[in-house]
């Protein structure tokens, strides 16, 4: 990812994406997904890094981060990916990379954007047939998100509910979260909208040029994104959304 002289975007909410080993399912087992989840416990109390999401797959792993220090990500990232590979390979007694190169870092716009990518990785198992709905699969954010999760949280809800400016109530953010996520789950379409997870950065056009130019990104694009799945909320008035190109 192109970075500023100074590095990682401050107060900046990104979406994490990272694939096992030549795309492996090394995660297929719920024993290292639950030893993931633990590692993402310690690292949320050892970093300066707030967890908004995350949904952890048989092949891969998506986080949903915010930071005050952008570069205090890529410390907490290391440490994940570096304990859970070590546990990994003693537990199977096995040598070699279980992450597959680097992780993809994209850049959400707060508010209506984040919301759009929050559901986004809720539904990641839906839209693979694996469940037919998130509450069947133990290893997201789901469970914390309605509250049903109270011990070893891992999301911070409250910087959460910043991030989405939608005001600091919980019972009215869950309230709003169940009824979203059911009408998404109703209609969804089995279409994988690779922008966010192969884009530089997604929000709106005018947010989108301040950060091409902070960047200094060169013979990239800003595009429309075509919405696949309805997008109307409550909270937020539709809007248009772009992303730079990947």
């Amino acid at each position: 990812m192109p970075r500023r002289r100074r590095g990682l975007l401050d107060r900046t909410c990104y979406h994490i994406t990272h694939r096992c080993h030549q795309r492996e399912f090394l995660l297929k087992f719920e024993i290292d997904r639950n030893k993931y989840l633990e590692i993402l416990f310690r690292t949320k109390q050892r970093y300066k890094v707030d967890f908004l999401d995350y949904m952890i797959t048989s092949n891969h792993v998506h986080l949903l981060i915010w930071s005050r220090a952008g570069q205090e990500i890529p410390r907490a990232l290391q440490y994940v990916q570096g304990q859970f590979a070590q546990y990994y390979n003693q537990r199977k007694k096995r040598q070699g990379a279980f992450w597959r190169d680097r992780y993809h870092t994209t850049i959400i716009q707060s508010g209506y954007h984040l919301s759009r990518c929050l559901f986004y990785i809720d539904l990641n198992m839906v839209r693979a047939g694996a469940v037919d709905h998130p509450e069947k699969w133990k290893h997201c954010g789901y469970q914390e998100l309605i509250n049903a999760r109270k011990r070893y949280r891992i999301i911070n809800q409250r910087r959460l509910l910043q991030c989405l400016q939608i005001g600091g109530d919980p019972v009215s953010f869950m309230d709003w979260y169940r009824r979203t996520l059911e009408e998404k789950v109703k209609s969804i379409y089995r279409v994988r909208e690779s922008y966010w997870t192969e884009a530089y950065a997604i929000g709106d056009e005018k947010w989108l040029k301040g950060i091409y130019k902070a960047f200094g990104f060169k013979n990239k694009k800003i595009l429309q994104q075509n919405h696949t799945t309805p997008e109307k909320s409550e909270l937020y008035e539709e809007q248009s959304s772009y992303f730079i190109e990947g």
